[in-house]
């Protein structure tokens, strides 16, 4: 007999005691490449950090979904993000999994290698890692956080600390502590990566040039076939596609899948997860069927999960921007810098909306780290505080790495020297980032050029 479930139901908990798994001074929570990064720099700035992971292993999107490559490091031709990000990617070039000489600055990496050099970057750095743990619930004393708690194989364990990193992407531990948060009535669409062996990676060597402009071109010849399809019912919505040749000869990394989807809905997400699987197989078979490169293809590898774009933003002491974006600003607090095409997926179409390319790099501020209220509490990735066209150019994983550097540092630093994460010492913030590599001049607000707006994503023929 099927279960029944009854809606708006609930249920009472007898109380209970939680014991606590240990002290530390810094407590992150979500080991993507937000949360990784921000370990490192907390515990490199001699606080006693624990990472917390819902996975075996860290890198986030970019080794649970296999979202590559890592976008920007470098924007026509200025290097602007370095320190730990960029230590990072190196030292997963040395074991022969990134290559961080492209002058896009988009670096391709390899999930598996990713894996591994962050976790040596980690534990080289003193971090505690604390692996299979979901976040589950948060205490709050007056205006402070005191205990995170998690859920996993021991049951329920709480951890103390003196400030907090929430880099778990949805602001869970945010919205735990009852800060205030937002969520759009349009989220961007979900997309599930994909790895194939088998391409004929020559035919589609147009694809793999590098751009100083950021931009990673697209086919002609097989997008206009896909909106054939698209139109006549035979495949969903789909993005791109991007093509991305996979270091080795005949391997590729491909985004076109998307759908509409809400990642903090765990009922919705599921189905996503569901569809997209199915949608997987479909445009396999139309690769192979349509394309002569795809011809002899075949499934490497999947993300583990549906790769996420946006769900909860903080509402922060400060919202990035549209203009932020386009018109950069010395922000006194400035943290990290981006430059991505600002680049909203449309969750219903095959399009992407608000195409505009910054000329330079601009800056992130600390401001929109910290929600509204917070004393020891700090966020760094996807979760920031940012409009729907400041976020489609912020969110991508580079930058999300440098808001992390920015994030470790200022909470070693609140819990050394006592400072609120609403009231930050920003010259000192400023100071010690600069002092560990950190990319945050503004050499970008001295003579701005104008952004450059596209029609269309540019897509290209096979010479």
């Amino acid at each position: 007999m099927p279960a029944i479930f009854k809606q708006n139901a609930s249920i009472s908990l007898p109380s209970s005691e939680v014991p606590v798994g240990g002290s530390y001074d810094v407590v992150v929570c979500g080991g993507g490449p937000a949360g990784l990064i921000a370990a490192v720099a907390a515990a490199r700035n001699g606080a006693r950090t624990l990472l917390i992971e819902r996975y075996g292993f860290v890198g986030g999107m970019s080794t649970s979904a296999l979202v590559t490559p890592i976008s920007e490091f470098r924007h026509f031709g200025k290097q602007h993000i370095g320190g730990i990000p960029f230590e990072l990617l190196q030292k997963a070039a040395e074991l022969g999994g990134a290559n961080v000489t492209l002058e896009s600055g988009n670096f391709p990496v390899n999930d598996e290698i990713l894996k591994l050099a962050a976790q040596r970057l980690l534990l080289e750095s003193g971090v505690t890692l604390l692996y299979h743990s979901w976040f589950s619930d948060c205490v709050v004393e007056g205006d402070r956080v005191t205990h995170v708690i998690v859920q996993n194989k021991a049951g329920r364990v709480a951890y103390e600390a003196e400030a907090f990193i929430d880099c778990t992407g949805d602001a869970d531990l945010v919205r735990a502590a009852g800060l205030p948060t937002t969520k759009g009535d349009v989220l961007q669409p979900a997309t599930l990566w994909f790895q194939l062996g088998g391409v004929d990676t020559d035919a589609l060597d147009y694809l793999f040039r590098d751009a100083v402009d950021g931009m990673l071109p697209v086919s002609e010849t097989i997008r206009n076939r896909l909106l054939e399809l698209n139109e006549e019912g035979e495949i969903p919505i789909f993005g791109g596609p991007w093509i991305n040749k996979f270091f080795h000869d005949g391997m590729v990394s491909i985004n076109v899948l998307r759908e509409a989807t809400d990642a903090s809905d765990p009922e919705w997400f599921t189905r996503t997860e569901c569809s997209l699987r199915e949608n997987l197989q479909l445009i396999i078979e139309i690769l192979r069927r349509e394309f002569p490169e795809f011809r002899d293809c075949w499934l490497a590898k999947s993300g583990i999960q549906t790769g996420v774009r946006e769900s909860y933003h903080i509402v922060g002491l400060y919202e990035l921007k549209h203009d932020d974006i386009l018109f950069p600003k010395a922000f006194p607090d400035t943290i990290a810098k981006g430059a991505h095409v600002i680049d909203i997926h449309a969750n219903d179409s095959n399009d992407q909306d608000g195409l505009v390319i910054p000329r330079q790099e601009y800056n992130v501020p600390f401001r929109c780290l910290v929600p509204r209220g917070s004393v020891n509490l700090v966020t760094a990735g996807r979760c920031l505080s940012a409009d729907g066209p400041g976020f489609g150019s912020v969110r991508v994983m580079a930058t999300c790495m440098a808001m992390g550097q920015g994030a470790g540092t200022a909470a070693a630093l609140s819990v050394k020297h006592g400072y609120s994460m609403s009231a930050m010492n920003f010259e000192h913030l400023r100071e010690t980032l600069i002092a560990q590599g950190a990319v945050i001049d503004f050499d970008n607000v001295v003579d701005p050029q104008a952004p450059i707006a596209l029609s269309t994503y540019p897509a290209v023929r096979a010479c």
